[in-house]
């Protein structure tokens, strides 16, 4: 039976020292809103505002107010992580107003900027993404179509409710919600689904209308032809203007006959400028963009509806009392990369961690209330769906208990380290003291500690892609080894999937060079890699003179599963030896370059099923 001595927490994190990279501050640091550029005024007042580029629309105080309610109702409901929101356009200062026509929006546009810490401190100078959330009132999820008014109607493409190049069972297999999610079944949602280079990409919307009515009619096919024949006998100097363009209009109403019942499918987002005009503001929907009956481009599934709506809609636009709220999470080329449905709340920066916010914390059903009870709202007091968290919930776990085996070895005056993770719980791992670094630094996966019958201590399995290391203090001296065992679990998929180890001279303050990354060939360093099937590979590289690449190769017997393989790397100056299971295979006496010492060290491996433990870095000589 193993002994363990039960140590309090304080005193063994008081063993270690910590600094966290810029990548896990990127990660771990909540924003929030604190480097708004043009923050609300809590003693604004409001007076009447004409627009310079909507049509001359005068947006009252109410409005200008109700802007900034919906920035307050934003800021209660979503914290920001990843991302530092900088710039608030509200109203005037909106962009892209002139999609919405003559209907007038009124809302707020928040441009967001990468989080990007330098040398331990934000960097607000970095890495500017643009518009990253748009909520609007009576902002139209489309696009008006300008100069095409047959029967005094008022036409404009609406993003269709979902689409996607996947059929049925590749949607149900990759769990795609056509609706996104239940919150928000009593509401239109807006979801495009394809995929680009293997990743699943998405753009998000959702409208909350008054009363639930929406107030934009579908067109079908038959009524669609009509209207522009309608529209063609009325201002006959539109194809007069476009002789060119009679034949191909000809062509493509025609084409059109067999699918008159259905509703016009237009392809992406009507651009104005296909349509055929005339010089009196006048123009044609051009019906080359109808793609009914047409195949579905499945790399790049986009299409709109066309819908109509009435003068009376326009005119109730104008007033203080909005007919609808427009969430669009896909603002300017804002694709939302993965499925907002399984975003990772701990590790999700930037845009999903306000995508996952905005979905599941923001109170829609307030908003549909707010809008449908006017008299009420001044007694009206928004409250989120959830509370943001105020922490990524990534939580820095300290053991309780030491192992005998590791009391005794961390007494040694030589060791630097022993770990054999046998105090921390099993499951997910994350320990001030221990680092991963893969995607680049894009985000951060926790390695997983494990129990394993038979074998002291506890297990960790690394994340695919991702490299796992300690802190590096103290320093390695001129003459040392680390040893540490690889477990071969039965459940290994290829035989031949290296457990890698990589010894370098790169700076080890993570603030001062990239965090050790054995996804990348070793550039200052030697890298050793061992397969259960007894395959052993090493590579030497310094980008110095007189320093070729030395790469080698052997095999070795006797590694089975169910095992461990107990490694050794032994440095005596420029001197280095690597045994397994006390056997040496390799043995360098340049390993290192003169001037140089070995700074950083770390472990590698796509394989869960190969796992890593008793972790022993000593000195040849006492510890300072």
């Amino acid at each position: 039976m193993k002994k363990t001595f039960a140590l309090t927490l304080f005193v063994f994190v008081s063993i270690f020292s910590f600094a966290q990279s810029d990548q896990e501050l990127n990660r771990d640091s909540v924003v929030g809103w604190q480097y708004i550029i043009n923050p609300i005024k809590a003693n604004a007042v409001y007076k009447p505002v004409k627009s310079q580029y909507a049509n001359g629309a005068i947006y009252s105080p109410w409005q200008q107010k109700a802007s900034d309610m919906l920035i307050s109702w934003i800021q209660q409901s979503y914290l920001p992580r990843g991302l530092a929101m900088r710039t608030i356009k509200k109203n005037d200062g909106r962009w892209y107003l002139g999609t919405n026509g003559p209907l007038q929006s009124y809302g707020v546009h928040i441009l967001g900027y990468e989080t990007h810490f330098l040398n331990g401190k934000i960097d607000l100078n970095c890495c500017e993404q643009g518009e990253r959330l748009n909520v609007d009132f009576n902002k139209f999820p489309g696009t008006y179509i300008t100069d095409f008014n047959p029967g005094g109607l008022h036409f404009l493409s609406e993003q269709a409710a979902f689409a996607s190049g996947d059929d049925e069972a590749q949607l149900s297999k990759e769990g795609i919600d056509k609706k996104i999610q239940p919150n928000l079944y009593n509401y239109r949602t807006y979801l495009e689904h394809y995929h680009n280079k293997g990743k699943e990409i998405f753009k998000v919307g959702i409208v909350v209308p008054k009363n639930g009515n929406w107030p934009f009619k579908p067109v079908l096919v038959k009524d669609a032809v009509a209207y522009i024949q309608q529209q063609m006998a009325a201002y006959p100097g539109i194809m007069q203007k476009n002789p060119y363009s009679a034949d191909i209009v000809k062509q493509a109403l025609d084409r059109l006959k067999p699918y008159y019942n259905e509703v016009v499918k237009i392809k992406g987002n009507y651009r104005n400028d296909l349509s055929i005009k005339d010089d009196n503001g006048h123009s044609l929907l051009n019906p080359e963009a109808i793609i009914n009956g047409q195949p579905v481009d499945k790399a790049y599934p986009q299409y709109s509806i066309l819908v109509t709506t009435t003068k009376q809609t326009i005119d109730q636009t104008k007033t203080d009392n909005p007919l609808w709220v427009y969430f669009d999470f896909a603002a300017m080329n804002g694709d939302i990369e993965g499925n907002p449905s399984k975003f990772d709340t701990k590790f999700g920066t930037g845009i999903p961690h306000m995508v996952y916010s905005m979905l599941h914390n923001f109170n829609y059903d307030f908003v549909a209330k707010w809008l449908s009870q006017p008299d009420a709202r001044k007694s009206m007091v928004y409250a989120p769906l959830h509370a943001p968290a105020k922490s990524t919930g990534n939580n820095f776990l300290a053991p309780v208990t030491i192992s005998a085996t590791a009391a005794a070895k961390n007494k040694d005056a030589n060791t630097i380290l022993y770990e054999d993770f046998d105090g921390y719980p099993a499951g997910t791992f994350s320990a001030k003291n221990w680092h991963t670094y893969g995607d680049h630094g894009g985000r951060v996966v926790n390695a997983t500690l494990n129990t394993i019958n038979g074998q002291n201590g506890k297990w960790i399995s690394l994340p695919n892609g991702y490299t796992f290391y300690p802190d590096f203090k103290p320093s390695l001296p001129a003459a040392f080894t680390i040893s540490y065992d690889v477990y071969f679990g039965k459940d290994v998929s290829n035989k031949r999937v290296n457990f890698s180890f990589r010894l370098d001279t790169d700076d080890p303050n993570p603030r001062k060079s990239t965090p050790l990354d054995l996804s990348d060939l070793v550039s200052n360093g030697i890298d050793f890699s061992l397969a259960m099937s007894g395959e052993i590979e090493s590579e030497k590289r310094y980008y110095l003179p007189g320093y070729e690449k030395d790469k080698r190769k052997i095999r070795i017997e006797n590694l089975k599963e169910n095992s461990a393989a107990h490694i050794t790397v032994s440095v005596k100056g420029a001197s280095l030896s690597v045994s397994v299971n006390g056997k040496e295979v390799m043995h360098d006496d340049n390993a290192l370059p003169a001037g140089k010492t070995f700074k950083r060290y770390g472990w590698y491996c796509s394989e869960p099923a190969m796992m890593l433990s008793n972790i022993h870095v000593k000195s040849a000589t006492p510890v300072k």
